[in-house]
């Protein structure tokens, strides 16, 4: 049996190229790129900052440890709704 195919036109889709699909080529090699705030470079070189909140950490761990820590859940809850409604 054969078979023959009516309308057939001998295109490669691959042959040609889309000028929209080159244009995007060109977006996709232009690199990222990434700036930081003044105020953000300040918090990330203070470390004045890290060094107070390290000993606080230090001081709750062995309060935990010691079984000595007590958080006020008043408190805690109080933080956790001024912070989610802020």
């Amino acid at each position: 049996m054969k078979i023959n195919s009516f309308n057939h036109v001998n295109i490669n889709p691959y042959t040609k190229q889309n000028p929209q699909y080159s244009k995007n080529e060109e977006k996709m090699k232009q690199s990222d790129e990434i700036q930081i705030s003044a105020e953000a470079k300040e918090l990330q070189s203070s470390q004045q900052f890290s060094v107070s909140r390290q000993d606080k950490i230090h001081e709750i761990k062995t309060q935990i440890d010691s079984g000595q820590y007590q958080p006020d859940a008043r408190e805690v809850a109080r933080k956790f709704y001024q912070f989610w409604n802020n």
